[in-house]
């Protein structure tokens, strides 16, 4: 198993990255599927005003592009915190709303696999 610094050394390719890295594999495929999913609902949802679907996709725009950014070796710190964080404080938020138990239990999951992904590619990266 290829360590860390290899993973990030020039000239390694973006696949050969992720194959060598599989937490950072995990985490960029996990975030760039979740908000491409995310993206799909927002454009669906015919309830949002404009202020709504546009600080939506704001949120998935920053997400799918540290995700791209991390895969090449950049902004891995950045995509790992801003997971955390993001889902911290909206994942709180969604626990302390007004929701239905689904849309809770189905958001509590979408976070606990996140979050999980993003301490995963923490704890790796410096091995």
């Amino acid at each position: 198993m290829t360590d860390a610094p290899t993973v990030t050394s020039p000239g390694v390719g973006l696949i050969a990255r992720l194959r060598a890295w599989p937490a950072l594999g995990a985490l960029v495929g996990w975030t760039i599927f979740l908000w491409s999913s995310r993206l799909r609902n927002v454009l669906g949802n015919d309830e949002l005003d404009d202020w709504g679907v546009t600080w939506r996709v704001a949120v998935v725009v920053v997400f799918v592009v540290l995700a791209v950014l991390a895969a090449t070796g950049r902004a891995i710190p950045v995509l790992v915190w801003w997971t955390v964080g993001y889902w911290l404080v909206r994942g709180g938020g969604i626990l302390l709303d007004d929701h239905d138990a689904g849309f809770k239990a189905i958001h509590t999951a979408l976070m606990v696999v996140s979050i999980s992904a993003a301490m995963w590619v923490w704890r790796t990266r410096t091995r």
